[in-house]
């Protein structure tokens, strides 16, 4: 069975198209910022020991991943590496101390061959759409401070560089989310992503 990731920006649609995916039987595990307690602040306004609860909300879902990937398809909005990006940035603005412990964590995580996605799917959106879409989110996970909008992609790449989870491919999401997950089924069909 096939065990993916969306990563991309708050607002290019990560759990519209998981969601999307649900709707035709993959497990869905949620991004960590809707997976914590509600007291747990995100986005540009978390700190060291939100970096770790958000961590954590992504870890719980390994022994998920380990044990059902066998026989259902996954789909998860973000990942651990995608933790690791707003961690990185956090860091870099002196907001958060807990990203060199954390990457040392997730590559031990993932020797785990079982832990490793099959396929990252890097979401991409306009300015515009992004902007669009930020409006439509409880103000506690808008992610609208530009630092955080420009650095995202690049730290993220970093990080996959670092880790060496190469397996990548792009879907620009500015169209609906119907024509979007057309596009994810095609890259999987194209990537020959086993989907049984």
């Amino acid at each position: 069975m096939t065990f993916i990731v969306l990563e991309g920006f708050s607002g290019t649609g990560k759990t519209s198209l998981a969601q999307g995916l649900e709707r035709r039987g993959w497990m869905r595990l949620q991004e960590s910022a809707h997976a914590v307690p509600m007291e747990v602040p995100v986005a540009d306004r978390a700190d060291t020991a939100a970096d770790f609860s958000l961590l954590g909300a992504t870890m719980t879902y390994s022994s998920v991943v380990s044990k059902l990937r066998r026989t259902r398809n996954i789909v998860s909005e973000g990942y651990l590496l995608s933790d690791l990006a707003y961690a990185k940035i956090r860091y870099e603005l002196k907001k958060s101390d807990a990203y060199p412990f954390m990457v040392a964590m997730v590559r031990r995580i993932l020797e785990e061959p079982a832990l490793r996605p099959d396929l990252y799917i890097l979401l991409r959106a306009g300015t515009e759409t992004i902007s669009t879409r930020q409006l439509g989110k409880d103000e506690r996970e808008r992610n609208t401070a530009e630092y955080f909008r420009t650095r995202y992609y690049p730290a993220l790449e970093e990080i996959h560089q670092d880790l060496n989870e190469g397996s990548i491919e792009a879907v620009e999401t500015d169209h609906d989310v119907d024509v979007t997950l057309s596009s994810i089924l095609e890259v999987l069909a194209r990537r020959k992503v086993i989907m049984a």
